[in-house]
């Protein structure tokens, strides 16, 4: 096989590989990881009325929908489809570990409100206790991995938007950090393959011909992924911190009032000043950090002020 067939095959097998997985596999998983923080930031009523839009596309639509309206925020619904009765149990939060006690609590629930079945729905996890308690029952579990395709379609479009292209940007950039991955391990397999084939009289001169290019393919392949490697993707706790520093910069800066990161890719500004006035100091403190320069921040007008609620972005992916 000539050497530069074989580092073209490896570079091609090796990049086309690694694409695939991170845009079929990783994309939709980090979607979904980043379509459960939004969801984790919503407020309790809010994510029990998505919940509940997403049963009803179920056939399952809330049987006192009227007493709701006039009730505090609450967790437990009882559903219905025809003559059957189900029960929903709502755990608000991604920090939710759901264990045995849960699904007992709502298995009882069940038996004395004469129920055919349950849901227990979370943004969090259902941990090994509570899937072994829930064996015997009829109570269907939607946990984090579950629970997002059921409510994908009903968020905010905007948003969906946001989480989608969210993804997207970061399936592309790893895509290609890792082809020029696959480029330098073809031009390595290049170089190992020169050095263990035999070499004659007649093709010495070849071979030294050959080992120049596979050099300067692998200078060329390293060179370019130094920019690559200076970007780092902050942790969760240096996330937060990069979000606490963003919000006590900006209340020292005048002509806002108020700074509440509603998601981790929404910011709302209150604001007294003109739009014009503050958002250069709004970008200046979100573009010192590269995961949050995309934020999407929502100015609110100023109190008594008919201006109507703007969207916008210092940055776009």
């Amino acid at each position: 096989m000539s050497i530069w067939l074989l580092g073209l095959a490896v570079t091609l097998v090796s990049g086309i590989a690694a694409t695939v997985y991170f845009w079929l596999i990783r994309r939709p998983h980090d979607e979904m990881s980043y379509g459960l923080h939004a969801l984790s930031g919503l407020r309790w009523r809010e994510f029990s009325k998505l919940v509940l839009a997403a049963m009803a596309r179920r056939g399952l639509m809330e049987a006192t929908p009227e007493q709701q309206e006039s009730r505090e925020p609450q967790s437990t619904f009882l559903l219905a489809r025809g003559d059957e009765r189900w029960l929903l149990s709502c755990k608000h939060g991604s920090a939710y570990r759901i264990a045995a006690a849960p699904v007992q609590e709502l298995a009882a629930s069940i038996r004395l409100g004469a129920a055919q079945g349950g849901i227990l729905a979370t943004e969090g996890k259902v941990e090994k206790e509570g899937r072994d308690a829930a064996q015997g029952t009829n109570i269907e579990l939607l946990d984090g991995p579950r629970l997002w395709p059921e409510v994908r379609d009903l968020i905010e479009p905007s948003l969906r938007e946001q989480i989608a292209h969210y993804a997207t940007a970061r399936a592309k950039r790893h895509a290609g950090i890792s082809w020029l991955g696959a480029i330098t391990l073809g031009a390595l397999a290049m170089a190992v393959w020169s050095g263990t084939r035999p070499t004659t009289a007649t093709d010495a001169p070849a071979a030294a011909a050959q080992v120049v290019p596979a050099s300067a393919k692998t200078t060329a392949a390293v060179a370019p992924s130094t920019p690559q490697e200076s970007f780092h993707e902050p942790t969760e706790a240096e996330l937060e911190a990069q979000m606490r520093d963003v919000l006590k910069a900006l209340s020292k800066t005048p002509g806002i009032t108020r700074g509440v990161w509603q998601t981790k890719l929404t910011l709302s500004i209150d604001r007294v000043a003109s739009e014009k006035d503050i958002w250069p100091w709004i970008c200046l403190e979100l573009e010192r950090y590269p995961a949050l320069s995309t934020t999407r921040v929502q100015l609110n007008p100023p109190p008594g002020s008919s201006e109507p609620v703007r969207w916008r972005q210092c940055r776009n992916m």
